[in-house]
């Protein structure tokens, strides 16, 4: 009877469980959301470029013949790094002061609006990401002859053509990505170097995103473009002229570099063609692992960092209007000193809001609860 007692009772471990009773993690029923990253706010890159140096054979001569597939090869890959620090006015758009009561309308036509179809506008992100690609992509492979017909088709497709390394720039786009940058020249592969050539690529995307993003602003409204944004602006001073300047809101980034990664492989016959650390070189004979210290000691080292002294900064859709009051009066000289006495006029009222203030106070710090005088000429 116990034995069967005992089978017939459920076990309930596995249940609660399942229900989080007995569970100590709190994901073990379902999948705990992913954690949002703290700290700096960055877009990364990574490039890399390839080294090849000859395999010294056994009488110490160097093969050179490349074409034979006898070399030792690197893969040295550097890391990108753009990071926000803020945001600053940008260039001026437009400036226009207004008289006192004076109304105006201002109309913003947007550049990428007009050049544009809708189907084809893209964030701001978007834009320089494509720039980008187009440009760095023609600096890593010295094809600036076709950057300009590659810049004028970036807007009617994504289908950009990704190279130099950044095959994942934009998501993976079709296109061709299997271009493999060889260096000849171990000076070219110095991480000062490369972040130089990287920077040059992303100061000229963020120039062409400026002028791509540029936004006009006038009192003429645009009678064949449909896509303007309209403002009203209305000076309600007195007598003081308002000056406002229009300014584009523009996001402020540093660039820096670093060496993210350094393995090499054996390209000859009969060997795997398998990457390898540095530290990975036991299996070599000693003439190769003597070939990879040496060349190892002219390349850059893992972790170090370039940092660009010159921010960088990409637009923003959005304008900013910055007031400023004339510093002098703009009235007739009636008009003015009647504001004057106005001015006095109410000057003394409020000095004798702050007299009946303070001796209804007094009266309550002695005790005096009665009613209040409803007027300052009842309390006078």
């Amino acid at each position: 009877m116990i034995a069967k007692s005992q089978a017939q009772t459920p076990d309930t471990s596995t249940a609660n469980q399942h229900k989080g009773g007995d569970c100590a993690d709190d994901c073990c029923v379902s999948p705990c959301d992913p954690p949002w990253q703290t700290g700096e706010q960055c877009m990364v890159w990574y490039e890399q470029k390839f080294f090849r140096v000859p395999i010294v054979n056994r009488d110490g001569v160097a093969t050179v013949d490349f074409a034979r597939g006898l070399f030792i090869e690197f893969r040295i890959t550097y890391e990108h790094r753009l990071c926000l620090i803020g945001k600053q006015h940008g260039p001026l758009a437009y400036t226009v002061t207004l008289l006192p009561g004076e109304k105006v309308n201002l109309y913003h036509s947007d550049r990428y609006r007009q050049v544009t179809s809708s189907e084809q506008r893209f964030s701001v992100q978007t834009t320089f990401m494509q720039y980008f690609s187009a440009v760095h992509q023609a600096r890593v492979t010295n094809t600036t002859d076709s950057l300009k017909e590659s810049l004028s088709n970036i807007k009617g497709s994504t289908s950009v053509s990704v190279g130099g390394g950044l095959a994942g720039l934009l998501g993976g786009p079709s296109g061709s990505t299997s271009l493999q940058v060889n260096v000849t020249d171990h000076n070219l592969l110095q991480v000062a170097s490369v972040s130089d050539q990287f920077n040059q690529s992303v100061q000229q995307s963020s120039q062409l995103t400026h002028a791509e993003r540029s936004t006009v602003v006038s009192t003429f409204e645009d009678k064949e473009t449909a896509d303007i944004t309209v403002r009203s602006i209305q000076n309600d001073n007195a007598c003081r002229a308002v000056t406002y300047f229009v300014r584009k809101i523009v996001e402020v980034y540093t660039f820096s570099t670093r060496v993210s990664e350094i393995v090499y492989r054996i390209v000859a016959p009969n060997v795997p063609q398998d990457w390898h650390t540095l530290d990975d070189v036991g299996w070599l004979p000693p003439q190769v692992q003597a070939e990879i210290k040496a060349t190892v000691a002219l390349l850059p080292k893992v972790g170090q960092v370039v940092e660009q002294k010159r921010p960088i900064s990409l637009p923003t859709d959005g304008l900013v209007y910055d007031p400023e009051l004339a510093h002098c009066c703009s009235c007739e000289p009636q008009r003015e000193a009647a504001i004057a006495l106005q001015l006095e006029k109410q000057g003394v009222e409020l000095e004798m809001l702050r007299i009946e203030l303070e001796r209804r106070r007094k009266l309550i710090e002695q005790g005096i609860l009665t009613p209040f005088e409803t007027s300052l000429q009842a309390a006078a």
